[in-house]
């Protein structure tokens, strides 16, 4: 019984979009995190205003006073000649807890992973975060936002 209602329950999350709600997202600044130059300045910043002008169109103003973040990350590592590349969009926010409403804390309220082997690694990273994962999120916020159909 225990493997039929484990089995279940991967099967339905499995098909979900992701545990993170998108709903009434107004706002966000974009950022590209690159502190190790992992990639060129140029592919930087194809990526930041292609998602940029991909939020516009959704509706999503990008730039926000409050501290809401759609954060673009990129890590390679280098194994045996092999570039291994791991890419997340994650959006970050302040919140304030139901415990304190006084409080505000910083909270990851959205994040959705890649990882890959690159053949070609600026492509392939622009791919994998533009083509996939940006797509995947505008996905669910169309889903989400019912203002958009």
């Amino acid at each position: 019984m225990r493997k039929l209602l484990l089995l279940l329950l991967s099967f339905l999350y499995s098909y979900a979009i992701t545990p993170y709600n998108l709903e009434n997202l107004k706002e966000l600044n974009v950022k590209v995190l690159n502190k190790k130059n992992e990639i060129s300045k140029e592919l930087e910043e194809k990526i930041k205003g292609d998602i940029t002008a991909k939020l516009q169109e959704l509706g999503v103003k990008t730039k926000s006073e409050s501290y809401s973040n759609f954060l673009v990350q990129i890590k390679v590592d280098k194994i045996n000649g092999v570039d291994f590349v791991r890419t997340a969009l994650i959006i970050s926010e302040d919140v304030s807890p139901l415990r304190d409403k006084d409080l505000e804390i910083l909270a990851i309220t959205y994040k959705k992973e890649d990882s890959f082997e690159a053949e070609d690694l600026q492509k392939d990273i622009y791919e994998s975060v533009v083509k996939y994962l940006f797509e995947d999120f505008r996905e669910q916020y169309k889903a989400e936002n019912t203002e958009l159909k």
